[in-house]
């Protein structure tokens, strides 16, 4: 698909996503149950998840008391391995506790309540290598971007959020954690969201996903926080077109990857290959 190809397409989605609406009747839930139950769980979502994995007295009740727990059982010898690695396992507790808030609550939703399959909710790769161009193109301004701002003393103070990597393998590991936590992100938003209520709402399914996607960015400096309206919008569009998820997921990994050894680099921190 040439690059003319790919914008065309992208400006003529919105349009088109009004042709789910009305469509679905034939499913064991109807648009509007559907369209009233994702709207509860986000609402369970997102409170559990600011609450008991990003923040709050009781995110961090729960974390230093599990943290507690874990090391109190080993012996003498592994304890002190473990308080060594406490670092990266608060960053394991936040990775996980989103991807039990995103993907395995409204996944249990789809199947249990909706009794639908996963892949209709943007689980299927398919869409993703058919239009893998589109998301190619939408990588190359951010990626040029990321190159730019890195260079910020702002910029080397917040990223990576496990700032200070010893090992190259605690680095691989936090990016798999992080990479992690962006696909439960993004099944949650683009995925469950959008595919719950766009046979009710048509092209509003968009814009209903993407109030609270950047409400979770109010604490991001001002352009993160105004990227998220561009970034959740396109991506909630592609995945309404396409019925897959991966995109956004490449998209954010690729990014965040980028954004986290670039800060390394730039402050002489990249940890040594050979430890």
């Amino acid at each position: 698909m040439k690059i003319q190809e790919a914008i065309t397409f992208l400006a003529g989605q919105f349009t088109a996503i009004d042709d789910f609406r009305g469509q679905g009747l034939n499913r064991h839930r109807s648009p509007e149950f559907k369209t009233n139950v994702a709207a509860l769980v986000a609402c369970v979502v997102l409170f559990g998840n600011n609450f008991f994995v990003i923040g709050g007295p009781a995110q961090k009740w729960v974390m230093q008391n599990a943290i507690d727990f874990v090391v109190s059982m080993q012996p003498g010898d592994l304890r002190a391995t473990l308080l060594d690695v406490v670092s990266i396992s608060r960053n394991a507790y936040w990775s996980l506790g989103c991807l039990f808030f995103y993907f395995v609550i409204p996944a249990l939703v789809i199947r249990l309540v909706f009794r639908e399959k996963l892949s209709e909710y943007g689980l299927s790769p398919k869409g993703f290598f058919k239009h893998l161009p589109i998301y190619l193109l939408l990588f190359l301004p951010v990626a040029a971007g990321t190159v730019l701002v890195s260079y910020s003393d702002s910029f080397q103070r917040t990223y990576p959020f496990y700032h200070n990597p010893r090992f190259i393998w605690d680095m691989l590991l936090w990016d798999f954690l992080y990479c992690v936590q962006f696909f439960g992100l993004e099944f949650f938003f683009r995925g469950f969201m959008v595919h719950s209520m766009k046979f009710k709402l048509g092209s509003s399914a968009v814009w209903v996903m993407v109030l609270p996607y950047l409400m979770i960015h109010f604490t991001k400096p001002a352009p993160e926080a105004f990227g998220a309206i561009i970034a959740g919008t396109v991506l909630g569009v592609l995945s309404l077109r396409t019925c897959s998820i991966w995109g956004g997921v490449f998209i954010h990994c690729m990014v965040a990857i980028m954004m986290d050894w670039l800060s390394l680099i730039h402050r002489g921190a990249f940890p040594s290959i050979l430890e």
